[in-house]
C-alpha cells in the first residue's frame, strides 16, 4: 500500500519554514495591527474620543 502523501524533504521543510517566518507571520502581524488600529479609529469617529465619566 502506498502512503497518501510522500514525506517532505529537508528542502521542502526549509522552504516552508522560511515562507512562514519571513512572509506569512510578519504579513499577518501587520494586517492584525492595522485592522485593530482602523477599528479604533472608526469607532472614535462614530462615538468620539474616550473621556472620563
Amino acid at each position: 500500500m502506498k502512503p497518501a502523501t510522500a514525506p517532505a524533504s529537508r528542502r521542502q521543510e526549509w522552504r516552508t519554514f522560511l515562507l512562514l517566518t519571513v512572509v506569512l507571520i510578519p504579513l499577518l502581524s501587520v494586517l492584525i495591527v492595522a485592522g485593530y488600529g482602523f477599528s479604533v479609529w472608526f469607532l472614535q469617529m462614530l462615538f468620539g474620543p474616550p473621556g472620563h465619566g
